[in-house]
């Protein structure tokens, strides 16, 4: 009777657990990478450093950082698994790549990142403001380590470089830029979309060949930074030897902005200066011509120059520029600064036709205000 009542209990029983497909590891995957570091990051020094808005005085204050992780938010469950930092010595650009085995593995993986950026004075990211470095962040807080990295000043590339680069790439992603800007297109990249997903599938088989291209694409990410770097800090130090018309309408804003007046006039000068019409980038570039010179006309007009503001505003119409824009202009100068209301009139009028219907109506109120004074 026992015999068979214990039989019976046997078949009911869970079964015994599978054994994990994993094997058990712990501890860092650490990588170390060495390439010639380009002539131009090693002579990179604070007046181009200052160029680009920051105050970091040589490339060899920098730590370059990028990170991998388990997802695009910012929340609780989301973990930075590896991290590329990278830096100058001697005259070598050095890759250390700590990526974790598995969860445990964080804490080890926070305190390699705050040890090393003990050494340094700046980190340099591409979106670390608003991403990288505030990822990493909350989780220093959610181990109670947030006191254990120094506050660096933050090099983030992105914003410089969409002030530059935006109005002629539309899109300034890394790898866009990379490819439009530094000339070297990635090939056979992992792409970044994928990295979450290669990571949970090595959490479930424990096959450190799935992290292969994942370690790769960091590491050109962090050797991009330096690149980068260099390469926006030139175009900000030394603006006039901008190629692209757009990106020379680009940089005169950036230097408006920052009240270098001066510059800025120099630089929308330069983009709005005609090119021949031989492609459809260049009929695209022209059309920000037309707002370089509108630019242009504003800053001589706020500083009361206007026989110069009169000169661009001439110009925008012999080149056929903005439409309506530089005729409304030349009313209100006719009208309020020569009291010349017929010549008001006349510009007023071929504002008229050129304007658009969210144009109109103010157009013609201003030439009825015209007539009635000329009555």
């Amino acid at each position: 009777m026992a015999s068979s009542l214990l039989k019976k209990l046997n078949a009911i029983a869970p079964a015994k657990p599978a054994a994990p497909s994993k094997p058990v590891r712990s501890g860092l995957i650490v990588r170390r990478h060495s390439v010639p570091a380009e002539q131009a990051l090693l002579a990179m020094d604070g007046a181009r450093f200052h160029a680009l808005g920051f105050q970091t005085e040589s490339a060899r204050d920098c730590l370059f950082l990028d990170t991998e992780t388990t997802g695009l938010s910012r929340g609780a469950g989301t973990v930075a698994f590896l991290v590329g930092l990278g830096y100058l010595d001697g005259n070598e650009f050095i890759v250390e790549q700590y990526l974790m085995r598995d969860y445990p593995d964080e804490i080890d993986l926070l305190n390699a990142v705050c040890s090393a950026a003990q050494r340094f004075r700046a980190i340099v990211t591409f979106n670390g403001a608003n991403f990288d470095l505030l990822l990493l962040n909350s989780r220093l807080t959610m181990h109670r380590m947030r006191g254990e990295m120094p506050a660096l000043e933050n090099v983030d590339l992105l914003l410089p470089a969409r002030k530059l680069w935006k109005l002629r790439l539309k899109s300034c992603r890394l790898a866009n830029l990379e490819e439009h800007i530094l000339g070297q297109p990635r090939t056979d990249d992992l792409p970044g979309s994928e990295v979450p997903g290669r990571y949970f599938e090595y959490l479930k088989t424990g096959n450190e060949s799935l992290l292969t291209d994942v370690l790769e694409h960091n590491r050109e990410d962090v050797i991009s930074l330096g690149k980068l770097m260099t390469v926006l800090a030139e175009a900000y130090y030394k603006p006039e030897e901008i190629c692209e018309q757009i990106d020379l309408f680009s940089a005169g804003r950036v230097f408006e902005s920052r009240g270098e007046k001066e510059q800025a006039k120099r630089l929308y000068t330069m983009a709005s200066a005609p090119r021949p019409l031989t492609s459809i980038s260049a009929l695209h570039a022209e059309r920000f011509a037309g707002h370089a010179n509108r630019h242009l006309y504003q800053l001589y007009r706020r500083e009361g120059n206007w026989p110069e503001a009169v000169r661009i505003l001439e110009t925008m119409v012999m080149r056929r520029q903005l439409g309506a824009y530089p005729h409304v202009e030349l009313a209100k100068y006719a009208e309020h600064k020569q009291r010349n209301l017929p010549e008001a009139l006349l510009h007023a009028e071929k504002a008229l036709k050129l304007a658009n219907d969210e144009e109109k109506a103010a157009i013609q109120k201003r030439c009825d205000r015209i007539i009635r004074k000329l009555r």
